[in-house]
């Protein structure tokens, strides 16, 4: 938590955060060079940076709230977020120009795994901080495509073979 703090303090620009508490909210309040904040799933009452506090935002829907590479930190609860892995890591590659935080009980190698797909640069801070640089990411329409069917089929054989095991 404290090097999640530490990464809060020096961040600029528009920031998009998911299922933050109320210190981190605290730590994003007090830093200046933070233009524009959107809280998503969060525990706190709002202030006057937090234009989205609040508000029921599907997920899912999420690239229709902010243009292409329009934010520039992602911070994500993990926790939060995993019920939305098949769209939002694709979503979250789409909105975001700089550096996606993922805190929490962080499934390592999943991640890896889906991000390694649009040419992002990984770096594990510990094993609750994760730190993923998508400024150099693409995404494209058919690769989207062709990995939601895939992830699709991986999770399809998986379900099949747990049936099978019971």
């Amino acid at each position: 938590m404290k090097e999640l703090i530490k990464i809060i303090k020096n961040l600029d620009g528009k920031v998009l955060g998911i299922g933050l508490d109320e210190k981190l909210t605290k730590e994003i309040d007090d830093n200046n060079k933070i233009l524009e904040c959107n809280l998503l799933n969060s525990y706190t009452k709002g202030k006057n940076k937090f234009s989205l506090f609040n508000k029921t935002i599907n997920i899912k829907k999420i690239r229709k709230i902010f243009k292409k590479k329009n934010v520039n930190y992602i911070i994500c609860n993990y926790d939060e977020i995993s019920k939305y892995f098949n769209t939002f890591i694709k979503d979250s590659i789409y909105i975001n120009n700089k550096k996606i935080y993922y805190f929490g009980n962080v499934d390592i190698e999943l991640l890896k795994y889906r991000y390694n797909r649009y040419d992002t640069n990984i770096v594990i801070k510990n094993k609750n901080l994760i730190e993923i640089d998508t400024s150099k990411a693409k995404n494209n329409f058919f690769k989207d495509i062709y990995y939601r069917i895939k992830d699709f089929k991986d999770k399809l054989i998986e379900l099949i073979g747990d049936i099978l095991m019971n």
